[in-house]
Formats: structure tokens, C-alpha cells, sequence
């Protein structure tokens, strides 16, 4: 009842989904060489200066300089990226669900040759665009595209909101582990308060601030997108008891669909290894959810 299913593996969409991912992927690039020299280095730093007492103020400046990089250089860069990335993904669900883009907030137009440059990075790195095919459940042909739509853009909620909340779980563990080397390093290297603040803590500070932040984002995220799938799930619901008309559905996935895009272009990133990880329980589970809403749909006299 609808060409949901065909319309997003058509060429055209996959380059989309394909430029969309290669961005993302240059935006956590960015994430990684801040990580790298705000973690494993300064760890590094910590214990040369447990050895060697005279590279204390030379780690402590590097630990300052490290941070003001992130904010200054790092984060600046990778947010600009991240939302190039997040147009092409809004161009890609207005094409496919069957949305008027001039209608959403959709940030900058996104340049033909920059599309094709990303799609063209991804595709060097992937024989093909095969891990991309099935962006949204095929199952959903089942239903008018108002209804498709809702369960399309319910699925893409739920499934980012879960990605998040086991992606914070382990930035947790990985700052307690942190915290436990700190309290190792401080005890049995015998040093004082003073050296222990300026070699050891005063280096590590960016470890910290960076998993703190990583945590506490990822968690505010997976909390906006937890109501923004209970507004799906209402609308679903309405749409079920017959009280919406198609002018109200309609309405309703707009304003959706612009929450969804925000999300998109303000909320941290998740590693590619990770990423890469957790997805396919995450689509697992994304599949068998829309299933189960479809059924539920079709039941409805």
C-alpha cells in the first residue's frame, strides 16, 4: 500500500544513506583523536611521571592544552560535520516517507558534488551499498503511507534511544576503570597530595571531563528520545482508535520529523566499532517492534 520498501534501496537513496554514514564517520574520526590524546596518552603521561618526577608540569600543561583543543578545534569541527550529515539523512527520509522537505527545518542545503564526494569515500572503504538496503522495515508496505510513516519514524527513535543508553552504560564502566587506575597509581606510588594532584590528577583531568560529558549526553539523548517514541506511540495509538483524521497524522509526523532531525544534528556520537556492534540486535529488535505494530494496525476495524 505504500513504496516505502523499494524507494529506499533505489540508487539515488543508498548514496544518500551511504554519504550520510561516511560524514558521520569523519565527525567520530574527529571524536577519536580527541579521545586518544585526552585518554590512552595522558595515562601514559601519568605513569612516566610517576618514574620520572621532573615531566610533572609537562604532563599537567599537556592535559590543559588537550582541553582547550576539544573545545576550541575538536568538537567545533565534528558538530559541523554531524550536521551535514544529519540534512543528507533528512533528505532521505523526506524522499522516502513521502515528506515535504521545504516544509521541516532542515539546516543548510547540502551540495550535489559534497554528496557525492562522501557516497564516493564510503563506497572505496565498501564494495557496496548492501549493508545499507532495508534502511526501514520492508513489512510496513502493509499500510497506507501515513500510518508506514509513523511506524518508520517510531522504529528510527526507539533504535537510536537504545544504542544510547547500552553505549552509556559502558563510557560508566570505562570511568570507574579510570578512576580505579588513579587510586592504584596514587597509593602504591608513595606520592604526596601535591604531587599526586600535579602528576597524576591535574593529567587525567581530560579523561575525565570527556567521559563525564560522553555519559551525561548520551543520557540526556536517550531521555529526549524515550519521549519523543512515547509521541509516536500516542499517535500510533490514535491512530489505531480512528480519533486522528489524515490532515491530523500528517501534521503530527511533520512536527515529528523535525524533533527527529534535531536529535540528529545536536546529539553526541557513538564509535563506529561500537556502533557497529550493537546494530544488528538494535535492527533485530527494530524489526520485530514494527511487526508487531503492523499487526496491530491491520487488526483495527
Amino acid at each position: 500500500m505504500n513504496n516505502i520498501p523499494q524507494e529506499q534501496n533505489t540508487p539515488y537513496r543508498l548514496e544518500l544513506l551511504a554519504a550520510q554514514r561516511q560524514l558521520y564517520s569523519d565527525a567520530k574520526n574527529l571524536q577519536m583523536i580527541s579521545t586518544v590524546l585526552a585518554v590512552p596518552i595522558v595515562i601514559l603521561l601519568s605513569i612516566l611521571v610517576a618514574i620520572f618526577p621532573q615531566l610533572a608540569v609537562y604532563a599537567a600543561l599537556w592535559g590543559i592544552l588537550i582541553t582547550l583543543l576539544d573545545f576550541l578545534v575538536f568538537s567545533r569541527q565534528q558538530k559541523s560535520i554531524q550536521e551535514t550529515a544529519a540534512n543528507i539523512q533528512q533528505i532521505f527520509d523526506c524522499e522516502v516517507l513521502q515528506l515535504d522537505l521545504n516544509r521541516l527545518n532542515s539546516g543548510n542545503r547540502v551540495e550535489p558534488e559534497s554528496i557525492f564526494d562522501a557516497s564516493s569515500r564510503y563506497k572505496r572503504k565498501n564494495l557496496n551499498y548492501t549493508a545499507l538496503e532495508n534502511w526501514y522495515p520492508i513489512s510496513i508496505e502493509k499500510l497506507p503511507i501515513e500510518q508506514a510513516r509513523i511506524i518508520c519514524q517510531r522504529s528510527n527513535i526507539r533504535w537510536d534511544s537504545r544504542l544510547r543508553r547500552r553505549y552509556s552504560k559502558w563510557v560508566i564502566i570505562i570511568i570507574i576503570s579510570l578512576s580505579v587506575i588513579v587510586f592504584i597509581i596514587g597509593l602504591f606510588g608513595g606520592m604526596t597530595l601535591e604531587k599526586f594532584l600535579l602528576a597524576v590528577l591535574a593529567p587525567l583531568t581530560p579523561a575525565f571531563v570527556l567521559g563525564l560529558r560522553q555519559y551525561t549526553e548520551h543520557n540526556q539523548a536517550a531521555a529526549k528520545l524515550s519521549r519523543l517514541q512515547d509521541v509516536a506511540e500516542n499517535i500510533i495509538q490514535e491512530v489505531s482508535q480512528k480519533i486522528l483524521s489524515l490532515q491530523d497524522i500528517d501534521r503530527k509526523s511533520y512536527i515529528l520529523q523535525s524533533q527527529i532531525y534535531d536529535n540528529r544534528r545536536y546529539s553526541p556520537l557513538i564509535f563506529d566499532w561500537i556502533y557497529s556492534r550493537l546494530r544488528r540486535e538494535s535492527e533485530e529488535q527494530m524489526n520485530k517492534g514494527a511487526e508487531v505494530l503492523i499487526k496491530e494496525l491491520n487488526l483495527t476495524p
